[in-house]
């Protein structure tokens, strides 16, 4: 499926209705390829996304929603110095 959409002022863009109905998602990954853009819907939950790449998880998932609280938490501290 293809359609043509543009920014707004504010960088947004408009997803057509066809196209948000089959994405069912609300986050996405956003990426750059070869020159074009690549949007990639995130599963609701990342470890059974994991599971379902083959992907063993070896930490207990206590330690891992830690671990990724505490990065969250580091990224937003870097963004909140830069501004």
């Amino acid at each position: 499926m293809e359609k043509i959409v543009s920014l707004d002022s504010q960088g947004r863009i408009y997803l057509p209705e066809e196209i948000r109905k089959y994405l069912k998602n609300t986050t996405f990954i956003l990426s750059e390829r070869d020159g074009s853009i690549c949007i990639r819907p995130i599963e609701e939950d990342p470890i059974q996304a994991l599971s379902k790449l083959g992907i063993k998880i070896k930490k207990p998932i206590k330690q891992l929603k830690e671990e990724a609280r505490k990065e969250v938490e580091e990224n937003a501290i870097k963004k909140i110095r830069r501004h």
